[in-house]
């Protein structure tokens, strides 16, 4: 079993290595699209690293976190014990290449916090409150790991094991923290209220983990008071327990909590609808996210003539965009299908109002992810084709709009921290700004006659004038209004001038008035103003919120987006125009005036005597440079010093006398990411001890990992080191392994493989989907026969019965993949996964080995409804050469009670190290059938089995989401000196011909060499890992085996 468990592991490695001889791995790809030049600034808690032009954004980062750091320190009564790195991005396409975390994050990841070293990292996606709000969210996590678990990765491992915080009081915290309580908090509760979907506590998952948890914190805070928080964190931290930690902090436990927290949201909210309407009961639904079973159906975009709607959804899980029949909500066609190809990795769902219509309405236009940058594209909708990509070198583009005249584009860009409205002139193919200015600009929209732009901006009351050393923070970032300006960046006025969110401006068709979201009341509703009498007025009164007004040609059709019964929809309203001044009185939420009644709507982030540097850069040469890895500057030298570190600064230690940040090159140091491991005697088998070790720099661009796994001397121990280089789009690696594996033979007795070697691997990610990797092993087999005598084995190697003990190996595999899928809950939900791979091996010596092996792999998934899958899946492999390679066929991966047709081969080496498993085939043990080539057949059915199972005898557990599966598997493998037969109307006992099929009695036909399973099984989702259990039985299709095989495995479906 040990022997078993030592060689799966180490084949891991040596898969990982480059060896990947045995399937295709996919998953989608982390791509390096450029090289950043880094450096770094300090303030007096953090280190701020910045990519080339982000001078300016980092030094805002420094200021927002010291000052957020002030008030948890106040609210948490904790101070930092170590310092905070945070990396800061230019965007979110820059944020995609981090290799902080290895995995390409999703577009509404706003940051992330890693919790070994303490990393936060963030990207600025063009506006200065919602940057804000991230970095103090994210920095709440920070403190709050720091001040639960300790600082350094074995503090962290140790006080996880010990104890977990809920994910809802996490990101409760964080939003608390960095919100307070606001407008958008306010609906999302709203409607969670009001439709009935608010669960108790501990069952606050989604969007509701982040804004259920808030409000949970919110309500402990208005009744217990503001400190109640951070006691309760303190409580729980000190009890390593929540339900005592809330018990002895507010007297109470969850399930009591739970009560009159739901009592004060109803209290709260239900006098708040009395005269709000649902919006259905004012427009008619074009899209139906309760229907469909998604989420987000917005960014909508009416025709010129006024007859169509384009649309972004995720109702097929991807977002895709598409045309609806302004008139009956009849989807017409999906014209871009996105997140598939490389050039629609992102189609921006969180940047409001991105689509619009050629005047001629036969072409769309809207800005998407390519690659390192955003690029505009125009879509014929008869070929439902992009018909032309434009890359403008922006870090950036959201929010295009077509100008009337047809000759240019509008958009929203950002490029090293700055976010203005630029043109786009198709005919010349030029860009200019019409902006240039530190404001966040956002939503540009043209006027009929093409002569002017209205637009939204946090500029508050400047327009052209800047003041000397402006900093964002002098802003009121969270107030939004409404400008015009005209096309050649002159003309600058405002128009709409509130202290709320006012957003998403647009002219009517005559240009007289202009329609637009503000959500002053406390619920965002879309408000009118005549641009002639200058009066603005509410034509929405709705319970939860109204975004994104679009007109068309006509006046008589007004579309917008509504957030309602925990989904977005797209509602059109019927003449707008038609409501006037006065129809519809939109009354104030109590939550906007118990803001109106106090100054203090949330934490204060003023007020503290911190001194901070301004926003300039200025760049100073540091000593001791060194342009090599090191682990620490003062070993670099030869010189150890055991004084204890400074761990905080003072400000003449990170500002110059004019008040700028010092500004440093960014150094590669190798710091621990992991250190686990164990030693112990042994009196019969001596030493022995396991060791992990893995380290990186601070940006993860550089990887190195130390394993060791000692079992008397080195000569029987595991060890390897491996280094892995990602800085660049092409991904490489190099290491050294030795592994010792014991095996009992029943013709040799006791047999000891030391497996040794080098490895290099490479790998190009062409997009997000597809890559082209390849690799090189070369390795050394020692064996050892331990209970037979020396000379009787050189006997039989002289005699040539057994082979030399030292062999030695090459060996050489190309691999190309595609995955476009989209995961649930235990596997892949929809989308294609396939791949295609060539391993060779040129023969070393007299007793190498020489094949080559082609093999490609496909499966594809059909989601219906939003619950019910069919899986399908094709892989077929062939070997050639003097020494082919062994399929062998039969069982499943990860199986933990698994079983051999015959026992584990390991007389011949080739069938260890050089064979391949191929799976699944449930219902039969590994071995059940053999050859150099085969082919593999899977076809499942997924459904929802359970979707919440609460135990509460004996253990009160709650699982959740367990699925089912149907599933037949079928399998062949053959030689190459066979024929491969597909049907004989009698059985073939031709041992030279696999035939698949004959005729069975009753006139059908049944499988004779073809393996064939048939069964159901269950996926449970325990958190950590996932857990399968299998049913199966064999059959021909003709008779059933009467005996059913229960398999346990972990893993994901297939």
């Amino acid at each position: 079993m040990k022997s078993i468990k030592r060689i799966l592991i180490s084949t891991l490695l040596v898969c990982f290595l480059g060896g990947t001889l045995q399937a295709q791995y996919f998953g989608k790809n982390k791509v390096q699209h450029k090289a950043f030049t880094w450096q770094y600034l300090q303030s007096e808690h953090f280190d701020i690293y910045f990519t080339d032009g982000g001078e300016g954004i980092a030094a805002f980062t420094a200021r927002v976190a010291e000052e957020s750091y002030q008030q948890l320190r106040k609210d948490m009564k904790y101070d930092l014990v170590d310092r905070i790195k945070i990396l800061v991005y230019n965007s979110h396409n820059d944020f995609g290449q981090t290799n902080v975390d290895l995995s390409p994050p999703e577009e509404s990841v706003g940051g992330f916090t890693e919790f070994f070293k303490n990393r936060v990292v963030i990207p600025y996606e063009g506006e200065w409150e919602k940057f804000r709000h991230v970095i103090h969210h994210e920095l709440t996590h920070a403190v709050m790991l720091q001040m639960v678990y300790g600082a350094g990765s074995q503090s962290i491992i140790s006080g996880l094991t010990q104890f977990q915080l809920p994910l809802w009081f996490i990101e409760g915290l964080a939003e608390h923290q960095s919100r307070g309580w606001d407008i958008e908090s306010d609906m999302f509760m709203r409607d969670a209220t009001v439709n009935g979907y608010v669960p108790e506590i501990p069952y606050l998952y989604g969007f509701l983990a982040y804004k259920g948890g808030q409000s949970v914190l919110r309500y402990i805070s208005e009744t217990y008071g503001d400190e109640k928080v951070g006691e309760l964190l303190n409580k729980m931290k000190m009890n390593k327990n929540v339900t005592r930690g809330f018990k002895q902090a507010i007297g109470f436990d969850l399930e009591e909590l739970t009560k009159r927290w739901q009592l004060y949201l109803k209290r709260k909210y239900w006098p708040d609808i009395a005269d709000r309407k649902e919006p259905d009961e004012i427009a008619k639904p074009i899209t139906e996210h309760r229907k469909w079973r998604n989420f987000v159906n917005t960014g909508p975009a009416m025709s010129k003539k006024g007859d169509k709607i384009a649309f972004l959804s995720d109702k097929d899980n991807y977002f895709d965009i598409y045309i609806a029949s302004s008139i009956d909500g009849d989807i017409i066609k999906k014209v871009v299908r996105g997140q598939r190809a490389g050039n629609l990795e992102e189609l921006h769902w969180l940047r409001g109002r991105g689509i619009d219509w050629s005047p001629d309405d036969k072409y769309l236009v809207f800005s998407a992810k390519a690659g390192a940058e955003d690029q505009l594209h125009i879509v014929d909708i008869k070929e439902e084709k992009i018909i032309k990509s434009i890359e403008l070198g922006l870090e950036s583009i959201y929010n295009s709009s077509w100008s009337p005249r047809g000759d240019e584009i509008a958009f929203m860009g950002v490029f090293h921290g700055q976010a203005d409205i630029y043109i786009y002139n198709l005919e010349a193919e030029a860009l200019r700004k019409v902006t240039d200015d530190p404001f966040s600009n956002v939503e540009p929209s043209w006027s009929p006659d093409g002569a002017k732009l209205v637009f939204a901006s946090d500029r508050n009351n400047y327009l052209y004038e800047t003041p000397t050393n402006f900093q964002p923070e002098q802003l009121d970032m969270k107030d939004y209004d409404i400008f015009e300006i005209n096309v050649n960046g002159s003309g600058l006025r405002k128009l709409v001038d509130t202290d709320y969110i006012d957003r998403s401006p647009i002219y009517s068709p005559a240009g007289d008035y202009i329609a637009f979201q503000s959500d002053r009341s406390g619920v965002s509703n879309i408000y009118l103003k005549s641009l002639e009498t200058e009066e603005e007025w509410p034509i929405t009164n709705v319970i939860t919120g109204a975004f994104l007004p679009t007109w068309g040609g006509s006046a008589n059709r007004l579309a917008f987006t509504s957030f309602y019964y925990a989904g977005y929809d797209i509602y059109m309203l019927k003449n707008p125009l038609d409501i006037q001044n006065g129809d519809i009185v939109v009354e104030e939420t109590a939550f906007v005036k118990s803001l109106k009644e106090s100054e203090e709507t949330q934490p204060s982030f003023t007020g503290t005597d911190i001194t901070f540097p301004q926003s300039g850069a200025a760049k100073t040469d540091e000593t001791n440079k060194y342009s090599t890895f090191v682990f620490d500057e003062a070993f670099a030298d030869g010189e150890i010093d055991f004084e204890e570190r400074t761990v905080f600064l003072d400000s003449a230690d990170y500002s110059l006398p004019t008040g700028d940040f010092k500004i440093y090159d960014y150094q590669i140091e190798f710091s621990p990411d992991l250190v686990y491991g164990a030693v112990g005697y042994d009196q019969f088998f001596g030493t022995q001890g396991y060791t992990n070790i893995m380290l990186s720099d601070v940006l993860g661009d550089h990887r190195i990992n130390l394993a060791l796994n000692l079992y008397g001397d080195f000569k029987n121990a595991d060890y390897a080191v491996t280094y892995y280089y990602l800085k660049h789009r092409l991904d490489m690696g190099a290491g050294a392994y030795h592994n010792a594996y014991f095996f009992y033979s029943g013709n040799f007795g006791w047999v000891r493989d030391r497996n040794y070697g080098l490895s290099l691997l490479a790998s190009n990610p062409f997009d997000r989907y597809k890559r082209i990797s390849a690799g090189l092993s070369l390795m050394g087999i020692n064996r050892t026969y331990m209970d037979l005598p020396d000379e009787l084995v050189d006997g039989a190697i002289n005699a040539g019965i057994l082979p030399p003990r030292n062999r030695y190996f090459a060996l050489g595999n190309l691999t190309y993949t595609k995955d476009t899928t989209v995961w649930g809950y235990t596997g892949p939900m929809t989308g294609t996964r396939w791949g295609v791979g060539l391993t060779a091996s040129p023969q070393l010596g007299d007793y190498g080995i020489e094949f080559t092996t082609a093999r490609g792999d496909w499966r594809k998934y059909f989601l219906f409804g939003r619950d019910y899958i069919i899986g399908i899946r094709f892989a077929g492999g062939a070997s050639f050469g003097k020494h082919p390679q062994k399929f062998f066929l039969g069982g499943t991966s990860n199986w933990i009670n698994y079983r051999y047709n015959g026992g584990l081969r390991i007389d011949r080496i080739e069938e260890i190290y050089f064979s391949s498993f191929e799976m699944p085939l449930r219902g039969l043990g590994y071995y059940a059938d053999e050859g150099n080539r085969f082919f593999l057949g899977n076809f499942e059915f997924r459904f929802p089995f359970v979707r919440y199972l609460q135990a509460g005898f004996p253990l009160p557990i709650l699982l959740a989401n367990i699925g089912g599966a149907t599933f037949m598997d079928l399998g062949v493998a053959w030689d190459r000196d066979q024929t491969v037969k597909l049907y004989s109307k009698s059985p073939t006992t031709d041992e030279n011909t696999v035939t698949l099929f004959n005729k069975a009695p009753n006139g059908f036909i049944r499988s004779q060499h073809l393996l064939a399973t048939m069964g159901f099984g269950l996926r449970i989702n325990l958190g950590i890992f996932l857990m399968r259990v299998d049913f199966a039985w064999k059959t021909d299709f003709y008779r059933t085996d009467k005996d059913m095989h229960v398999l346990w495995s972990l893993g994901a479906d297939i």
